[in-house]
């Protein structure tokens, strides 16, 4: 699956997410291309940059609609 930063990364699973912290380590640890760091993560909020760059974006779980559909959001910071 590709994630397009900073467009909203939408997906799908089988299985429910307890919380949206799920939803974002599921990300994290997934989804989020190899150029990034994470750089600071509290629950349901995270921050990572791209390497070798000041590119630094806020990250932001929720779910979308149901638990079993997920959306990350960025803003640029």
């Amino acid at each position: 699956m590709m994630v397009n930063i900073p467009e909203t990364f939408y997906w799908s699973t089988d299985y429910d997410h307890a919380n949206n912290e799920t939803t974002m380590c599921e990300f994290l640890d997934y989804y989020l291309p190899e150029e990034y760091t994470v750089t600071f993560v509290d629950g349901t909020y995270a921050e990572i940059t791209k390497e070798g760059t000041t590119e630094t974006y806020g990250v932001h779980a929720s779910g979308n609609g149901d638990f079993y559909n997920h959306k990350i959001e960025f803003e640029e910071i």
